[in-house]
């Protein structure tokens, strides 16, 4: 069945939206004089939100030798960018409500690679460490936006695409004209994210052939190579791999001059990351 994305996203906009207390707190970050008093008191609005970032900031991910009781706390301990990636995660996780085996794989997924955008970025040093794991975290919403549109066939194309170990957006391109990185663009952008981060998302799946990369280019490559990590070296997403030196060939991986020596203990620290986040995420805020 041939759509365009305006109309796609359009059909999907009523099952599909982010928290508009999330946008609002989003929106604080551009005001230089935002105090953790302030945050905290827009973030306590939304009291699941509130409870989340509380279990979040005592999770073993931050590691915390005591226990952090407040908001105001956990915002000044944790500091303002890491508060903007908890909003991100916790608003993204009901976007990617969980209702089948498709729906967990797709929400680990982009968990995964977005603990990896942040942890290879902090090697390589692209952009913020926001922006390196939003980016990561929303790449693959494009793929939530095909599946949550019944009349487009989309859960027959990921089992396609898992059984026969084939790349989804190829697999898009050739049923529609166009892949769930464009979606995913186009919603991002509907949704008013900032341009680095939509770009990353509508670029992720470009070739990355140019030799001089635009700062744009580079972030989407991060999230390519964030990608295929996690597809490949954890084996969320994709069938799992052994030969590590793969992932250096990429044209993404060159773009971003990706060339990590222990990449083992590199995939272990975004493993063991992953898991802490998915545990929390997993278990009731409370």
């Amino acid at each position: 069945m041939k759509i365009s994305i305006k109309q796609l996203v359009d059909d999907t906009k009523e099952k599909l939206s982010f928290p508009q207390i999330a946008m609002r707190i989003l929106r604080l970050f551009e005001n230089d004089d935002l105090s953790a008093y302030h945050l905290a008191k827009v973030v306590s609005l939304d009291p699941v939100l509130a409870a989340y970032i509380l279990k979040i900031a005592n999770s073993a991910y931050y590691n915390f030798p005591g226990k952090v009781k407040t908001l105001s706390d956990a915002i000044t301990i944790i500091g303002f960018e890491e508060i903007k990636k908890i909003v991100i995660m916790i608003s993204a996780k009901n976007a990617f409500k969980v209702s089948d085996e498709y729906d967990r794989l797709l929400w680990e997924h982009s968990l995964a690679v977005a603990v990896a955008s942040s942890v290879i970025n902090a090697k390589v040093n692209i952009t913020e460490d926001g922006i390196a794991y939003i980016a990561g975290l929303l790449h693959d919403i494009g793929k939530i936006v095909f599946k949550k549109n019944e009349t487009v066939g989309y859960k027959e194309l990921l089992k396609e695409a898992i059984e026969n170990d084939v790349d989804m957006h190829l697999l898009e391109e050739k049923q529609f004209g166009y892949n769930h990185a464009d979606v995913g663009g186009y919603l991002l952008e509907e949704w008013n994210f900032d341009q680095e981060i939509i770009d990353a998302v509508a670029f992720h799946h470009l070739n990355f052939t140019i030799k001089k990369a635009s700062d744009f280019l580079k972030k989407a490559a991060l999230v390519n190579v964030s990608d295929f990590i996690v597809n490949r070296f954890l084996g969320i997403g994709r069938a799992k791999i052994e030969d590590f030196g793969v992932v250096f060939e990429l044209p993404a991986s060159k773009t971003i001059d990706f060339n990590i020596s222990d990449i083992a203990s590199l995939i272990d620290e975004i493993y063991q990351k992953f898991e802490i986040l998915k545990t929390t995420m997993e278990e009731e805020a409370a």
